[in-house]
C-alpha cells in the first residue's frame, strides 16, 4: 500500500450536473486515470490510431470495465510542512502523516469540513429565468461573475439574447494525495509517467489535471486501506469510507463490519448518495455511496 503525493499546475476535475444549470464538483478517485493509463498501455499504446480503437470499445461494449487490480482512495487535498503531510478527508477530519522516505499514519482530528471548489465553471442561460436563478447562487456562494451576450434576438429564440455567465471560483489546493494498492511501485511510477507524459487535462486533451510532479511512499498501517480509515477521537472511533461503495456493501458493513476491523458493531451516522460506479470508468451511473461515516463500538 502506497501515499501518493501528486503537484498539479491546473488540478483536475470531475463535475456532475446536480440540477440544471448548476455543475458540482465529485471526488475522483486516483484508480480512475491510473486504470486508464494501465489499459492505454497494454490495448492502445501500440495502435497509431489508437483514440479511433478507444472509441470502438467505449461505444460497442455493453458494460465497458477496465480490468485492473489497482484500488485507491479519492484524491484529496493536502498540505506539507517539512516531513508533516496533512490530508482533508470528505467527511472533514484532519489526518496526519509522517513522511520520510515511507509514510507513517499519526493521528486525524476532526474539523469543519472543506469544499473542494473548481477553478472556474460556464453556465450557458437562454431564458429570462435563469438570470434570476443565477443571481441567487451568485448570493448564496459569494462569487463574482461576468456577463457576456451572443447572437442576436430570432424568432426561435424570443426576444432575449442569450447570456453567458462565467463563475470563477479559485481554491489553493493543487496538491493532492491518494492512498493506492493493487500494485506494485514499480508499475505505479510507470502509470504516472504515461499521466504525466500525457499532460492530460491541457486544451487539446480530454481528461486529467496537468501533472507537474509525484512522490510514492510505502505506507503500512491497520488503521488504512483505499477504501477506509479508523479515526481516534478521545474515547470515540470512527470508520470513514472514502472511495464510491454500491449501498449493499454499507448494508453489509453494518451488519459484519469489514475483515481486519477490530470492532464488533458499526452504526451509520452520514453518508453522502450519489451517481457513479465502484470501478473504473467512473463516468457509469451507477447508485454508489459516495463517502460514508460510522460509529465504531
Amino acid at each position: 500500500m502506497y501515499l501518493v503525493t501528486l503537484r498539479f499546475r491546473a488540478y483536475p476535475l470531475s463535475f456532475s450536473l446536480s440540477s440544471p444549470n448548476e455543475l458540482s464538483q465529485e471526488l475522483m478517485p486516483l484508480d480512475g486515470p491510473l486504470a486508464f493509463a494501465e489499459y492505454y498501455r497494454t490495448k492502445l499504446s501500440h495502435d497509431p490510431d489508437w483514440r479511433i480503437k478507444y472509441l470502438e470499445d467505449v461505444l460497442t461494449a455493453r458494460e465497458l470495465e477496465w480490468v485492473s487490480n489497482i484500488r485507491s482512495s479519492y484524491l484529496l487535498p493536502c498540505t506539507v510542512n517539512e516531513e508533516r503531510l496533512t490530508i482533508t478527508t470528505p467527511m472533514g477530519f484532519k489526518v496526519v502523516f509522517n513522511v520520510n522516505g515511507e509514510a507513517r499514519y499519526e493521528f486525524s482530528e476532526r474539523q469543519h469540513p472543506k469544499k473542494w471548489e473548481s477553478s472556474q465553471i460556464f453556465l450557458r442561460l437562454g431564458r429570462r429565468d435563469d438570470i434570476i436563478k443565477v443571481e441567487i447562487l451568485r448570493n448564496s456562494l459569494g462569487v463574482s461573475l461576468t456577463k457576456r451576450t451572443k447572437g442576436l434576438p430570432s424568432s426561435q429564440s424570443g426576444p432575449y439574447k442569450a447570456v453567458d455567465y462565467s463563475l470563477r471560483l479559485y481554491t489553493p489546493n493543487l496538491m493532492w494525495a491518494s492512498i493506492v494498492d493493487g500494485i506494485s511501485q514499480r508499475k505505479l511510477r510507470e502509470l504516472l509517467y504515461i499521466l504525466r507524459k500525457f499532460g492530460v487535462g491541457k486544451k487539446r486533451n480530454m481528461g486529467w489535471g496537468d501533472l507537474l510532479e509525484y512522490h510514492i511512499y510505502e505506507l503500512k498501517s491497520r488503521n488504512i486501506t483505499s477504501s477506509y480509515i479508523l479515526h481516534a477521537q478521545g474515547e470515540s472511533r470512527f470508520l470513514e469510507t472514502w472511495r464510491p461503495i454500491s449501498p449493499e456493501k454499507i448494508a453489509g458493513m453494518i451488519t459484519k463490519p469489514p475483515k481486519g476491523v477490530e470492532y464488533n458493531r458499526l452504526s451509520l451516522l452520514d453518508s453522502k448518495i450519489g451517481y457513479g460506479a465502484e470501478r473504473p470508468p467512473y463516468w457509469r451511473r451507477n447508485l454508489v455511496v459516495k463517502s460514508a461515516l460510522f460509529l465504531a463500538e
